[in-house]
């Protein structure tokens, strides 16, 4: 179909929840394009492969949403549809404490005590009750040593600040995460780009089309016709049909960079009353897992043994201060986490410092210093280095969203159709407490084709 000829449906978005509605719309008989402003599928999927060398099958570097949490209905179906390969992570859990490196203890089960005594806390509150979660930790009078092992977990696993995000959300997530077990981890071995990569086929078996490097400007609209515009090499383009799907990231409908005419009702002042996390994640590969010759040599056999099981790497008092590796595959990468306050403060000084690779070169400090083994050592070791700057990507701005105290409801308020004409998905717009996942923008995209399927223009 040429681009001059009217579509039954826009979906601006290829990421997971855009995709997810283009196939279910595809298949119900509509004449449905997806926009897409890059030139790949999978928006926040970001899968790179890389060859190892020395004659090793290559490696899927994520550079994005890497992990399956728990066994959400959605992924699960989709994942056995497509016939992918996964695994559950296995190993060991390690810390690095006051400069010493140990198998993680009971202390380490404080912040998930906390977060599982959190909805109880809130159920004896007044109805309607929302605080963050730092005035959460007050209330309840934690110790302060619990409060602070707490507050980094949220802050790291939400991509969150404490002083922001709200006990009624957290709550809900919690509760959310214990009904799909999300305890449990996999990944997709062949690279989670695999999933959007299937639902494309399928739209466009099914009828659908698809069109990449198409950034779109403005929005305009009124009940029953929607035309969305924009350039492309400098040219102007548009597209129009009489009903229309948006997965913007939040941080773009925050960022006004495509404008609605007219405004969609309030979906632009929900969408500001949520917030957008910020993060910093990189991948190292090495010649070698060293990490498993951490503590040879020392006379701890069997910590030594352990350590070569690593799965995951707590370092709280370090930026980065999570880690962890591809086991039970035993590779040579390594991936680096930070997010929420300590992810801003060193994009900061990273910039600050004017050198090109000051947030490696940070990387591999904090890296040396975990296990004891030299800067010109460690760098002898590198092999590549992979990151993406999701704050700084105009085509996401940040990496993924979260509900602010007293924000609860925001999220539900954007799952409304505005005059049966534009429906909003994407992961911030998920009602059960999975903001953040790819399951939830998943589920996004079905639902927001479902209420179009439901809901023709008039």
């Amino acid at each position: 179909m040429a681009e001059s000829e009217k579509y039954q449906v826009l979906i601006l978005g290829a990421g997971a929840a855009g995709l997810a509605a283009g196939r279910k719309l595809a298949d119900a008989g509509k004449r449905v394009v997806i926009v897409e402003a890059r030139s790949r599928l999978g928006g926040r999927i970001f899968t790179a492969p890389q060859a190892p060398g020395r004659g090793a099958a290559p490696l899927p570097i994520e550079l994005g949403a890497e992990f399956v949490h728990g066994l959400p209905h959605s992924t699960w179906e989709l994942v056995r549809e497509a016939q992918l390969a996964t695994y559950e992570l296995e190993g060991t859990r390690w810390c690095f404490d006051d400069g010493l490196l140990h198998p993680c203890g009971e202390e380490h089960r404080g912040p998930f005590q906390i977060l599982e005594r959190m909805p109880e806390w809130l159920a004896t509150q007044p109805a309607g009750t929302d605080a963050t979660f730092a005035e959460y930790l007050q209330r309840a009078a934690i110790k302060a040593s619990d409060a602070a092992r707490a507050a980094a977990y949220v802050e790291g696993f939400n991509a969150a600040d404490q002083h922001i995000i709200g006990v009624a959300a957290l709550a809900r997530q919690q509760r959310a995460e214990n009904d799909i077990q999300a305890d449990r981890i996999f990944r997709i071995r062949s690279g989670y780009s695999a999933l959007p990569q299937f639902l494309a086929d399928r739209f466009l078996q099914s009828g659908g089309t698809l069109l990449f490097d198409r950034p779109v400007r403005t929005i305009r609209w009124a009940r029953g016709a929607v035309c969305l515009s924009g350039l492309l090499e400098n040219r102007a383009f548009e597209l129009h049909a009489e009903q229309a799907v948006i997965t913007l990231p939040l941080g773009v409908l925050q960022a006004g960079a495509v404008r609605f005419d007219p405004k969609p009702g309030d979906i632009e002042d929900q969408a500001a009353r949520m917030a957008m996390g910020p993060v910093l994640r990189q991948t190292l590969l090495f010649d070698r897992p060293f990490w498993g010759e951490a503590l040879l040599g020392t006379g701890e056999i069997a910590a030594a043994g352990g350590i070569a099981n690593l799965s995951f790497l707590f370092a709280r008092q370090e930026t980065p201060p999570t880690w962890w590796t591809a086991m039970p595959e035993r590779t040579a990468m390594i991936t680096a986490w930070t997010a929420g306050p300590k992810a801003l403060a060193l994009a900061n000084r990273v910039k600050l410092s004017g050198e090109p690779r000051a947030l490696l070169i940070e990387t591999l400090s904090v890296l040396a210093r975990i296990f004891g083994i030299s800067m010109p050592a460690i760098r002898k070791m590198l092999v590549s280095w992979h990151t993406h700057d999701w704050q700084g990507d105009e085509y996401s701005r940040g990496a993924y969203s979260y509900a602010p105290s007293g924000a609860l409801d925001a999220s539900l308020r954007m799952t409304q159709p505005v005059q049966r004409t534009l429906y909003f998905a994407g992961e911030h717009t998920d009602v059960e407490g999975h903001w953040g996942t790819v399951h939830a923008a998943f589920n996004s995209g079905l639902r927001a084709a479902e209420q179009l399927l439901q809901t023709p223009p008039q």
